[in-house]
C-alpha cells in the first residue's frame, strides 16, 4: 500500500504570496500535476498529468510538481502566464515560469520538469538546441527538412 501525504492548501493565497504582483484568474486559469513529459507535442500536452480542481479555497494536494496557468488581461485577449511550482512537506516552491506564453511555451519548461522529476537529469547540449528549433519551428516540416539540409551541407564543409 502507498501512502500519499496530502496538504490542506489554499492555491489563490499561497501562489499569491510567491508571486504578490498576480492578479489569480483574472480571466480563467487551471492547475494541473505534472508527471512526466511527452516530446512528441510542443503544446501544454507536452507536461504529462492530471488537471486538478484549485481555486480560492482551501483544497488537498499532494507533494509533487504543478503546473499553474493563470490568465489575465483582456478576455478576448488574455495574457497566459505559466507556473511551474514543488510541493513538498507542505512547502510550495516557485521552480521556472513562462510569461506571456505563446504557440510552444511548454517547450521551455522541459528541462526544469526534466530535472524536478529526474535528479540525475543532465541537460546536454544537443537537447538545448532540439529545443530552441522546435520553440523556433513548431512541426513546419518543411522548414525542419530546409534545416537539415543546410546542416548536413554544413558538416559537410567541416569534414
Amino acid at each position: 500500500m502507498t501512502w500519499r501525504i496530502m496538504m490542506l492548501l489554499n492555491w489563490c493565497e499561497e501562489i499569491t504570496n510567491i508571486d504578490p504582483s498576480i492578479n489569480f484568474r483574472a480571466t480563467g486559469g487551471w492547475v494541473k500535476t505534472v508527471t512526466g513529459l511527452d516530446k512528441s507535442v510542443l503544446n501544454g500536452f507536452s507536461l504529462v498529468g492530471e488537471f486538478v480542481k484549485a481555486g480560492d479555497y482551501k483544497t488537498e494536494f499532494s507533494d509533487g510538481l504543478y503546473l499553474d496557468c493563470n490568465k489575465e488581461g483582456k478576455k478576448s485577449n488574455p495574457k497566459q502566464d505559466f507556473r511551474l511550482f514543488r510541493l513538498k512537506n507542505g512547502k510550495l516552491t516557485l521552480i521556472d515560469q513562462v510569461y506571456n506564453g505563446k504557440k510552444n511555451w511548454a517547450v521551455e519548461l522541459w528541462d526544469s520538469v526534466s530535472e524536478e522529476i529526474d535528479p540525475n537529469y543532465q541537460e546536454n547540449e544537443v537537447d538545448k538546441i532540439m529545443t530552441i528549433i522546435l520553440d523556433k519551428t513548431g512541426k513546419n516540416v518543411k522548414l525542419l527538412k530546409k534545416l537539415q539540409i543546410e546542416l548536413d551541407q554544413v558538416i559537410a564543409d567541416f569534414q
